[in-house]
């Protein structure tokens, strides 16, 4: 179950969105807000009627701009997308069903005084089955 995926897929249209880590050639110091995302935890979720068919994933949103301001915005945007989704997801004739995805927390990271750049992370719990 690939909640990467479904993460990229439900925030691609309105966010500069990357999986991982920001590209070098991106210059985030250009006052937009970019975004990276990383899967943290997948946890199998089993009982006795069923066996490797549901999974809860912790997946953490990495919210970056040289614009305090932009980057609270965009946080606050993507918590209103992402928290209390449910739903299937269908690419290319393959379905993601998304049980639902949960907003966990949010920190203010810091401030990188190098690159001028704010930084936000926010973790979703997203639970999905097959």
């Amino acid at each position: 179950m690939r909640a990467d995926i479904a993460i990229y897929n439900l925030l691609k249209d309105s966010s500069n969105i990357y999986p991982v880590v920001i590209p070098q050639k991106i210059n985030i110091s250009d006052g937009s807000v970019y975004l990276a995302y990383n899967l943290i935890n997948t946890e199998s979720v089993t009982s006795k009627t069923s066996f490797n068919d549901y999974d809860r994933v912790t997946v953490q949103v990495s919210f970056f701009s040289s614009d305090m301001n932009a980057v609270l915005a965009k946080a606050d945007a993507v918590r209103t997308v992402l928290d209390r989704y449910n739903g299937t997801i269908t690419i290319n004739s393959t379905d993601y069903k998304v049980d639902l995805i949960r907003f966990e927390n949010q920190e203010i990271v810091g401030f990188d005084e190098d690159l001028e750049i704010f930084m936000i992370a926010a973790d979703y719990s997203i639970a999905m089955y097959q």
